[in-house]
């Protein structure tokens, strides 16, 4: 949700201080725009997969370009 993410965003805020840090998130697709505008994220090419049925796509976003390991980040569109 909206909510849980600015939350975790105040937490990630408090602890990458004083320095700036490498972020990863993983979590829903659906959160692309937040984890863009609360984070500075952007969407890597490597998919996680679950081995339950779930409904949502997961996504892996960074704010430093993962190259190989995650397969580089996506192309804007």
């Amino acid at each position: 949700s909206k909510e849980c993410l600015e939350k975790v965003t105040q937490t990630i805020s408090f602890l990458a201080q004083p320095r700036e840090s490498h972020l990863l998130l993983l979590t829903g697709e659906v959160q692309r725009d937040r984890a863009a505008e609360l984070l500075g994220l952007r969407a890597c090419n490597f998919r996680p997969r679950h081995s339950s049925k779930l409904g949502n796509e997961f996504q892996v976003f960074t704010n430093y370009d993962a190259g190989e390991r995650l397969g580089g980040w996506e192309q804007e569109q």
